[in-house]
């Protein structure tokens, strides 16, 4: 089976475009007969690879191959500008800048978009697309107002579409960071989303010339589908795009922003959504889900995918409790703890289908097509392991922040766990902190009373060993603290904690701590004077459960510096760990 990323689109936004994509399924479009003999023609110069497009496009019926629609990549050294046209639907799209062919990257964009619509339809046993019944009204509608009816219809059918318009539903003006942290994915990777409160933070901290990058960039995956979407919905009437002021405090000082991915449902959008549910004599609405769209990252996606995929068969149109849920796992050889089970439901509402609950079970009341869940075994990794004994254990801290234990072992993803842990520790723990992370400044700071913490985040797959540069580095931080002199460091990054913090401590955090790195703590703490630790992904969390239950108290917690790892849980022997997948960073900036 080939592997496609269905269900979740970050970039394209182009009716237009998608509709030309769409066209290239319809032997009769302008399109198709300009792309067959004209584009290819001229614009494919390997003359193999040109005949197997052509001779692609000529097929009947026209179900075209995945990869002679996309096209390949670009070669080692070679700027994505640069390549040739190498695919049927990057010939179907115009660039920007004049350019009549596009790249293979934005050629799988328009084809998953149409895709998880439901506009084209996507073989998985043969990795081949063809047009559907909608597809075809779409490129037939010659009117703007025919073809805005046949994408609502379209955005129905789709999931994460309904989920934005019931976030929505109850007339809330909500941000993308709003939308964001409750879409998808809830607790993992691949749904990242950036703290509100720690965007405003970051606008307010940063210089001038800095603040429209981040204004402009700044967002997680999870942020970026909410603002994609919403995008669509609010251009055929459902939602409507309307700026919105928010406010934090940093310090005693309250702060305020106005964002402008910010969005409202519409009169329309109510009724549509009913429309989707089947209310007022409206037939349901099918929804599209591919087995591809229930996890996107990590080396744990398939079994993941397939743990979501039995959920959903398991409680579709009849109900079952959680045991009778767990007990359906096993007959197809998933092994699940009721706290995994509660975890993925919440998971599927988020991804937009629709759950109901009452005393008797939960059910998924949609009609659901194109789930086909491969009958290959697939087993956990250790990270995923991990990652639900953890799960087990937490019963105060909100299991979102499970997804710290993914990005502690994404070795690219350094700037996500920064991110994440002050989230945990100043949102879900109530420390007064921030996020820092920029040139000659320390990750983040927290602070409660008169004690304060500065911190260093590490992610790592095969553990950190605190290397003596590193060490030197939290002494300078140390040190900066101490004298506070803007001489020494012109951003004077010490002036986000609280005046009254008199007491400081460091800390280092990532997946596990290898090595020699006690040696080195000891010297920090030698150097300075000043008392720390290392804490691990998995302590982390149950720091923040011991703290969150009440079962040691923020006085206490500062008592746990002694130049030493913190074990606040199981001393667990991390030297079995499998590598993560390096796999690209979440946030885009």
């Amino acid at each position: 089976m080939a592997e496609r990323t269905l269900g979740w689109i970050q970039n394209p936004s182009s009716f237009e475009n998608l509709k030309n994509v769409v066209s290239v399924f319809d032997k009769n479009t302008d399109i198709y007969k300009e792309i067959l003999n004209t584009k290819l023609p001229k614009l494919v110069k390997d003359l193999d690879l040109q005949n197997k497009l052509i001779s692609e496009m000529k097929k009947d019926p026209l179900e075209m191959d995945y990869v002679l629609l996309k096209g390949h990549g670009i070669k080692s050294g070679q700027k994505r500008s640069d390549a040739a046209c190498s695919g049927i639907v990057q010939a179907a799209i115009t660039t920007q800048g004049g350019r009549a062919y596009t790249d293979d990257w934005t050629a799988d964009g328009f084809l998953r978009w149409g895709i998880s619509i439901g506009l084209l339809d996507y073989d998985t046993e043969n990795d081949t697309v063809s047009i559907t019944k909608l597809g075809e009204k779409f490129v037939k509608s010659n009117s703007e107002d025919s073809d805005k009816e046949i994408l609502i219809s379209a955005f129905l059918s789709y999931p994460p579409a309904v989920r934005i318009l019931t976030l929505l539903e109850s007339g809330d003006h909500l941000t993308k960071f709003e939308l964001g942290k409750q879409l998808g994915g809830l607790g993992e990777a691949g749904f990242t989303s950036i703290p509100q409160d720690l965007y405003i933070q970051a606008i307010e901290l940063a210089s001038e010339t800095d603040k429209a990058s981040i204004r402009s960039n700044t967002e997680g995956s999870a942020d970026k589908y909410a603002r994609m979407i919403s995008g669509w919905l609010s251009k055929v009437g459902l939602v409507q795009r309307v700026e919105k002021e928010v406010s934090t405090k940093i310090g005693n000082v309250e702060y305020m922003v106005n964002i402008g991915h910010s969005f409202r449902i519409t009169l329309n959008g109510i009724k549509e959504l009913k429309r989707a549910r089947g209310l007022s004599s409206y037939p349901k609405t099918d929804k599209i889900v591919y087995w591809q769209m229930l996890a996107t990252k990590g080396k744990d996606r398939d079994y993941i995918r397939n743990r979501r995929g039995y959920i959903i068969k398991a409680i579709n149109n009849r109900e079952r409790n959680l045991e009778g849920i767990k007990a359906y796992l096993m007959e197809n050889n998933i092994d699940e703890s009721i706290t995994t089970i509660e975890d993925e439901l919440k998971v599927l509402k988020a991804m937009g289908l629709s759950l109901k609950h009452s005393r008797n079970g939960y059910v998924i009341d949609d009609n659901i097509i194109k789930l086909e869940i491969p009958r290959t075994k697939i087993s956990k990794t250790n990270i995923l392991e991990l990652k639900d004994k953890v799960r087990d254990k937490l019963k105060y801290v909100d299991h979102r922040y499970l997804a710290l234990i993914d990005l502690a072992y994404d070795g690219t993803a350094n700037r996500d766990f920064e991110i994440q842990t002050i989230d945990l520790l100043i949102n879900e723990l109530k420390f007064k902190g921030v996020r820092l992370g920029e040139s000659r400044k320390p990750d983040g700071i927290i602070s409660y009373n008169i004690n304060g913490v500065i911190i260093d985040n590490k992610a790592y797959s095969t553990g950190y060993n605190l290397p003596i540069n590193q060490a030197d580095e939290m002494i300078r931080y140390i040190e900066e603290n101490q004298t506070r002199d803007e001489k020494i460091n012109s951003n004077k990054w010490w002036e986000s904690f609280d005046e009254k913090v008199k007491d400081f401590n460091y800390l280092f955090v990532s997946s596990f701590f290898k090595g020699n790195f006690k040696n080195n703590l000891k010297h920090i703490a030698n150097r300075t004077g000043v008392n720390g630790g290392a804490i691990n992904v998995e302590n982390l969390l149950y720091f923040a459960e011991e703290l969150k239950a009440g079962r040691i108290s923020y006085l206490d917690s500062f008592k746990m510096y002694n130049n030493d790892e913190i074990y606040l849980g199981d001393i667990s022997d991390y030297s079995y760990v499998k590598f993560a997948a390096e796999e690209e960073g979440e946030y885009l900036t």
